[in-house]
Protein backbone atom coordinates (compact mmCIF):
# COMPACT_ATOMS: atom_id res chain seq x y z
CA UNK A 1 0.00 0.00 0.00
CA UNK A 2 1.42 3.60 -0.99
CA UNK A 3 1.22 7.06 0.56
CA UNK A 4 1.44 10.21 -0.54
CA UNK A 5 5.28 9.88 0.01
CA UNK A 6 5.45 7.34 -2.57
CA UNK A 7 3.79 9.90 -4.96
CA UNK A 8 5.11 13.00 -4.41
CA UNK A 9 8.38 15.14 -2.64
CA UNK A 10 7.62 16.51 0.90
CA UNK A 11 7.36 16.21 4.28
CA UNK A 12 5.51 12.65 3.94
CA UNK A 13 8.48 11.22 2.17
CA UNK A 14 11.21 12.86 4.35
CA UNK A 15 9.34 10.89 7.30
CA UNK A 16 9.39 7.57 5.67
CA UNK A 17 13.14 8.18 4.99
CA UNK A 18 14.09 9.36 8.62
CA UNK A 19 12.27 7.12 10.90
CA UNK A 20 12.59 2.95 11.34
CA UNK A 21 9.58 1.19 13.05
CA UNK A 22 9.96 0.38 15.84
CA UNK A 23 12.67 2.85 17.09
CA UNK A 24 11.71 5.26 19.94
CA UNK A 25 12.05 9.12 19.22
CA UNK A 26 11.92 12.16 21.45
CA UNK A 27 10.27 15.43 20.92
CA UNK A 28 12.92 16.94 19.67
CA UNK A 29 13.98 14.44 17.25
CA UNK A 30 10.41 14.67 15.74
CA UNK A 31 10.44 18.27 16.37
CA UNK A 32 13.68 18.59 14.34
CA UNK A 33 12.12 16.51 11.32
CA UNK A 34 8.91 19.02 11.32
CA UNK A 35 11.54 22.27 11.12
CA UNK A 36 9.72 23.20 14.67
CA UNK A 37 11.62 24.28 17.64
CA UNK A 38 11.00 21.91 20.77
CA UNK A 39 8.42 23.90 22.68
CA UNK A 40 6.35 24.34 19.28
CA UNK A 41 5.96 20.52 19.45
CA UNK A 42 5.04 19.83 23.68
CA UNK A 43 2.22 19.10 24.58
CA UNK A 44 0.09 18.00 21.94
CA UNK A 45 -1.09 15.10 20.70
CA UNK A 46 -0.87 15.83 16.36
CA UNK A 47 1.45 17.26 15.06
CA UNK A 48 2.12 18.63 11.12
CA UNK A 49 3.51 21.51 9.53
CA UNK A 50 1.48 24.29 7.62
CA UNK A 51 1.37 23.50 3.69
CA UNK A 52 2.70 19.69 4.28
CA UNK A 53 1.14 16.64 3.63
CA UNK A 54 1.90 14.56 6.66
CA UNK A 55 0.12 14.33 10.39
CA UNK A 56 2.16 13.34 13.29
CA UNK A 57 0.05 11.17 15.97
CA UNK A 58 1.04 10.64 19.36
CA UNK A 59 -0.77 8.10 21.33
CA UNK A 60 -0.55 7.27 25.01
CA UNK A 61 -2.63 4.19 25.36
CA UNK A 62 -2.41 4.05 29.22
CA UNK A 63 -4.11 7.01 30.15
CA UNK A 64 -3.71 8.39 33.84
CA UNK A 65 -5.68 10.89 36.34
CA UNK A 66 -4.41 13.84 34.15
CA UNK A 67 -6.06 12.81 31.16
CA UNK A 68 -9.13 14.13 29.68
CA UNK A 69 -11.96 11.66 30.27
CA UNK A 70 -13.68 10.12 27.98
CA UNK A 71 -10.37 9.94 25.43
CA UNK A 72 -9.30 6.65 25.17
CA UNK A 73 -7.09 4.37 22.61
CA UNK A 74 -7.03 1.18 22.05
CA UNK A 75 -4.32 -1.31 19.97
CA UNK A 76 -5.38 -4.50 18.74
CA UNK A 77 -3.00 -6.06 16.78
CA UNK A 78 -2.52 -3.70 13.81
CA UNK A 79 -6.07 -2.29 14.19
CA UNK A 80 -5.55 1.16 16.39
CA UNK A 81 -8.45 2.43 18.04
CA UNK A 82 -8.36 6.45 18.09
CA UNK A 83 -10.40 9.24 19.65
CA UNK A 84 -9.52 12.44 18.28
CA UNK A 85 -8.09 14.97 20.48
CA UNK A 86 -8.43 18.38 18.32
CA UNK A 87 -11.39 20.44 19.19
CA UNK A 88 -10.88 22.26 15.80
CA UNK A 89 -11.30 18.87 13.83
CA UNK A 90 -8.43 19.61 11.55
CA UNK A 91 -7.01 16.09 11.95
CA UNK A 92 -10.54 14.40 11.20
CA UNK A 93 -10.96 16.74 8.51
CA UNK A 94 -7.62 15.58 6.81
CA UNK A 95 -8.38 12.03 7.25
CA UNK A 96 -11.67 12.48 5.02
CA UNK A 97 -9.71 15.24 2.64
CA UNK A 98 -7.07 12.36 2.07
CA UNK A 99 -4.38 14.91 2.31
CA UNK A 100 -1.98 13.33 4.70
CA UNK A 101 -0.27 11.00 5.49
CA UNK A 102 -0.76 9.94 9.01
CA UNK A 103 1.98 9.06 11.46
CA UNK A 104 1.65 6.70 14.54
CA UNK A 105 4.02 6.96 17.50
CA UNK A 106 2.55 5.35 20.50
CA UNK A 107 3.89 5.04 24.33
CA UNK A 108 2.70 2.65 27.14
CA UNK A 109 2.46 5.73 29.59
CA UNK A 110 3.42 9.29 30.15
CA UNK A 111 7.30 9.98 30.35
CA UNK A 112 8.23 6.73 28.29
CA UNK A 113 9.41 7.16 24.73
CA UNK A 114 7.05 7.39 22.15
CA UNK A 115 7.47 4.45 19.56
CA UNK A 116 7.38 4.59 16.29
CA UNK A 117 4.15 2.29 14.61
CA UNK A 118 4.41 3.01 11.18
CA UNK A 119 1.72 4.71 9.02
CA UNK A 120 -1.84 4.44 9.05
CA UNK A 121 -4.98 4.19 7.33
CA UNK A 122 -8.21 4.88 8.47
CA UNK A 123 -10.89 1.96 7.70
CA UNK A 124 -13.61 2.94 9.54
CA UNK A 125 -14.67 6.23 11.13
CA UNK A 126 -17.25 7.77 13.78
CA UNK A 127 -16.78 11.54 13.08
CA UNK A 128 -18.15 13.69 16.32
CA UNK A 129 -18.24 17.61 15.46
CA UNK A 130 -19.50 18.65 18.28
CA UNK A 131 -16.19 20.69 20.25
CA UNK A 132 -14.99 18.60 22.96
CA UNK A 133 -16.67 15.34 21.92
CA UNK A 134 -14.22 13.14 20.92
CA UNK A 135 -14.17 11.14 17.24
CA UNK A 136 -13.29 7.93 16.93
CA UNK A 137 -11.52 5.95 14.18
CA UNK A 138 -9.77 2.52 13.39
CA UNK A 139 -7.43 2.79 11.48
CA UNK A 140 -5.07 -0.54 10.35
CA UNK A 141 -1.36 0.09 11.00
CA UNK A 142 -0.18 -1.51 7.40
CA UNK A 143 3.51 -0.88 7.71
CA UNK A 144 3.52 -2.64 11.41
CA UNK A 145 1.23 -5.55 9.92
CA UNK A 146 3.47 -6.16 7.71
CA UNK A 147 6.50 -6.23 9.57
CA UNK A 148 4.30 -8.35 12.07
CA UNK A 149 3.90 -11.41 9.97
CA UNK A 150 7.15 -11.57 9.12
CA UNK A 151 8.32 -11.85 13.27
CA UNK A 152 11.17 -9.18 12.37
CA UNK A 153 9.53 -5.86 14.54
CA UNK A 154 11.94 -5.76 18.00
CA UNK A 155 10.99 -3.52 20.42
CA UNK A 156 13.55 -1.42 21.52
CA UNK A 157 12.41 -1.53 25.59
CA UNK A 158 10.80 -4.02 27.54
CA UNK A 159 8.15 -1.02 28.70
CA UNK A 160 6.93 -0.26 25.11
CA UNK A 161 3.66 -1.68 23.50
CA UNK A 162 4.30 -5.15 22.85
CA UNK A 163 4.05 -6.53 19.15
CA UNK A 164 1.24 -9.25 19.82
CA UNK A 165 -1.30 -7.50 22.34
CA UNK A 166 -4.05 -9.25 23.82
CA UNK A 167 -6.65 -8.75 20.55
CA UNK A 168 -3.60 -9.34 17.86
CA UNK A 169 -2.24 -10.75 14.37
CA UNK A 170 0.33 -13.44 15.07
CA UNK A 171 2.62 -13.87 12.68
CA UNK A 172 2.90 -16.86 10.32
CA UNK A 173 5.39 -18.28 8.25
CA UNK A 174 5.68 -16.51 4.59
CA UNK A 175 3.99 -18.12 1.96
CA UNK A 176 3.24 -17.99 -1.27
CA UNK A 177 0.29 -15.58 -2.55
CA UNK A 178 -1.25 -19.43 -3.91
CA UNK A 179 -0.79 -21.12 -0.45
CA UNK A 180 -2.15 -18.08 1.25
CA UNK A 181 -5.44 -18.16 -0.64
CA UNK A 182 -5.56 -21.83 -0.23
CA UNK A 183 -5.30 -21.09 3.26
CA UNK A 184 -8.01 -18.57 3.67
CA UNK A 185 -10.48 -20.72 1.39
CA UNK A 186 -9.89 -23.73 3.88
CA UNK A 187 -10.20 -21.49 6.68
CA UNK A 188 -13.72 -20.35 5.47
CA UNK A 189 -14.96 -23.34 4.24
CA UNK A 190 -14.20 -24.54 8.56
CA UNK A 191 -15.49 -21.62 9.81
CA UNK A 192 -19.26 -21.58 7.77
CA UNK A 193 -19.49 -25.23 8.68
CA UNK A 194 -18.72 -24.62 12.20
CA UNK A 195 -20.67 -21.85 12.30
CA UNK A 196 -23.87 -23.67 10.92
CA UNK A 197 -23.49 -26.13 13.40
CA UNK A 198 -22.97 -23.92 16.52
CA UNK A 199 -26.39 -21.77 15.17
CA UNK A 200 -28.51 -25.34 14.33
CA UNK A 201 -28.36 -24.13 10.66
CA UNK A 202 -31.12 -21.28 11.83
CA UNK A 203 -30.51 -17.65 11.34
CA UNK A 204 -29.80 -16.38 14.62
CA UNK A 205 -32.43 -13.63 14.59
CA UNK A 206 -35.11 -15.24 12.32
CA UNK A 207 -35.01 -18.67 12.62
CA UNK A 208 -34.97 -18.77 9.21
CA UNK A 209 -33.38 -22.59 8.15
CA UNK A 210 -32.34 -22.31 4.56
CA UNK A 211 -29.15 -23.22 4.62
CA UNK A 212 -28.28 -21.45 0.63
CA UNK A 213 -29.78 -18.34 2.13
CA UNK A 214 -27.48 -18.13 5.31
CA UNK A 215 -24.53 -16.39 5.44
CA UNK A 216 -21.99 -17.17 8.16
CA UNK A 217 -21.22 -13.51 9.34
CA UNK A 218 -17.93 -13.03 12.02
CA UNK A 219 -18.46 -10.53 14.54
CA UNK A 220 -15.14 -9.39 15.36
CA UNK A 221 -14.01 -9.05 11.60
CA UNK A 222 -11.59 -11.06 9.93
CA UNK A 223 -8.82 -8.57 9.73
CA UNK A 224 -8.90 -8.09 13.15
CA UNK A 225 -8.95 -11.44 14.74
CA UNK A 226 -6.58 -14.10 15.48
CA UNK A 227 -6.06 -17.26 13.48
CA UNK A 228 -8.34 -19.49 16.16
CA UNK A 229 -10.62 -16.73 16.21
CA UNK A 230 -11.31 -16.56 12.28
CA UNK A 231 -12.56 -20.32 12.86
CA UNK A 232 -14.41 -20.13 15.87
CA UNK A 233 -18.02 -20.37 15.72
CA UNK A 234 -18.49 -18.44 18.70
CA UNK A 235 -17.38 -15.81 16.76
CA UNK A 236 -20.38 -15.98 14.05
CA UNK A 237 -23.71 -15.21 13.40
CA UNK A 238 -25.77 -16.96 11.30
CA UNK A 239 -27.68 -14.37 9.64
CA UNK A 240 -30.10 -14.10 6.40
CA UNK A 241 -28.33 -11.47 3.95
CA UNK A 242 -30.29 -8.19 4.98
CA UNK A 243 -29.26 -8.59 8.62
CA UNK A 244 -25.85 -9.95 7.58
CA UNK A 245 -25.10 -6.86 5.38
CA UNK A 246 -26.28 -4.52 7.93
CA UNK A 247 -24.55 -5.82 10.87
CA UNK A 248 -21.30 -6.33 8.61
CA UNK A 249 -21.48 -2.70 7.86
CA UNK A 250 -22.17 -1.42 11.43
CA UNK A 251 -25.33 -0.38 11.26
CA UNK A 252 -27.26 -2.79 13.89
CA UNK A 253 -25.16 -4.57 16.99
CA UNK A 254 -27.08 -6.93 19.32
CA UNK A 255 -26.38 -6.70 23.08
CA UNK A 256 -23.43 -8.70 24.65
CA UNK A 257 -25.97 -9.28 27.49
CA UNK A 258 -29.01 -10.02 26.01
CA UNK A 259 -28.89 -10.33 22.55
CA UNK A 260 -31.50 -7.34 21.67
CA UNK A 261 -31.14 -5.47 18.68
CA UNK A 262 -28.95 -2.26 19.20
CA UNK A 263 -29.76 0.25 15.99
CA UNK A 264 -28.25 3.49 14.84
CA UNK A 265 -29.08 6.01 18.03
CA UNK A 266 -29.78 9.25 15.31
CA UNK A 267 -31.74 8.08 12.09
CA UNK A 268 -32.41 10.12 9.15
CA UNK A 269 -36.47 9.41 8.03
CA UNK A 270 -34.63 8.06 4.97
CA UNK A 271 -33.13 5.31 7.53
CA UNK A 272 -35.88 5.04 9.71
CA UNK A 273 -38.51 4.74 7.14
CA UNK A 274 -36.19 2.05 5.11
CA UNK A 275 -35.49 -0.31 8.22
CA UNK A 276 -39.08 -0.43 8.40
CA UNK A 277 -39.43 -1.72 4.95
CA UNK A 278 -36.96 -4.70 6.13
CA UNK A 279 -39.22 -5.32 9.08
CA UNK A 280 -36.26 -4.21 11.45
CA UNK A 281 -36.83 -2.63 14.63
CA UNK A 282 -36.48 -3.11 18.52
CA UNK A 283 -38.34 -5.78 19.25
CA UNK A 284 -35.80 -8.14 17.30
CA UNK A 285 -33.18 -9.82 19.14
CA UNK A 286 -30.97 -13.12 18.90
CA UNK A 287 -32.73 -16.24 19.72
CA UNK A 288 -30.00 -17.03 21.81
CA UNK A 289 -26.21 -15.95 23.23
CA UNK A 290 -24.96 -18.76 23.58
CA UNK A 291 -21.60 -18.69 26.20
CA UNK A 292 -18.76 -17.14 24.67
CA UNK A 293 -20.38 -15.09 22.08
CA UNK A 294 -20.95 -12.45 24.30
CA UNK A 295 -17.15 -11.18 24.25
CA UNK A 296 -16.99 -10.97 20.59
CA UNK A 297 -20.48 -9.17 20.82
CA UNK A 298 -18.86 -6.36 22.94
CA UNK A 299 -15.98 -5.88 20.34
CA UNK A 300 -18.48 -5.26 17.67
CA UNK A 301 -20.54 -3.36 20.05
CA UNK A 302 -17.63 -0.96 20.95
CA UNK A 303 -15.61 -1.39 17.60
CA UNK A 304 -17.68 -1.63 14.49
CA UNK A 305 -21.46 -0.64 15.71
CA UNK A 306 -22.01 2.72 14.83
CA UNK A 307 -18.78 3.44 12.82
CA UNK A 308 -18.74 4.63 9.31
CA UNK A 309 -16.97 2.64 6.88
CA UNK A 310 -14.15 4.23 4.76
CA UNK A 311 -15.27 3.24 1.51
CA UNK A 312 -17.25 5.11 -1.37
CA UNK A 313 -20.05 3.23 -0.24
CA UNK A 314 -22.81 5.33 1.19
CA UNK A 315 -24.89 3.41 4.18
CA UNK A 316 -28.41 4.70 3.28
CA UNK A 317 -27.39 3.57 -0.77
CA UNK A 318 -26.28 0.45 0.72
CA UNK A 319 -30.11 0.33 2.54
CA UNK A 320 -31.75 0.74 -0.55
CA UNK A 321 -30.20 -1.80 -2.61
CA UNK A 322 -30.87 -4.67 0.19
CA UNK A 323 -34.60 -3.47 -0.46
CA UNK A 324 -34.67 -3.23 -4.22
CA UNK A 325 -33.10 -6.96 -4.09
CA UNK A 326 -35.81 -8.28 -2.08
CA UNK A 327 -38.53 -6.53 -4.58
Amino acid sequence: MNGLAEQQDGLARKLVSNLTLGNAYTLEEMADLLGHKTNAVSRKGVLTREGSDAQILLITLEKDKYSTPGYMDTLNGSRLIWSGQNSQKSTEKKLIAGTHDTFIFLQKRRKQPYVYYGRAVPIRKQINWEPGKPSRIVFELYEYAALLEKEILEMKSEDVVQPTPPYGIYAQPERTEREQLATIRTAQTTYRKNALAFWNEQCAVTGVDNKGWLIASHIKPWKESTDQERIDPRNSLLLTPNFDKLFDRGVISFSPSTGKIILPEHQTRTMWNNLNKMHIDDSLSLRDVPDGVGEFLDYHTKYVYGFEPNDAVATEDLIQDIIRSFD
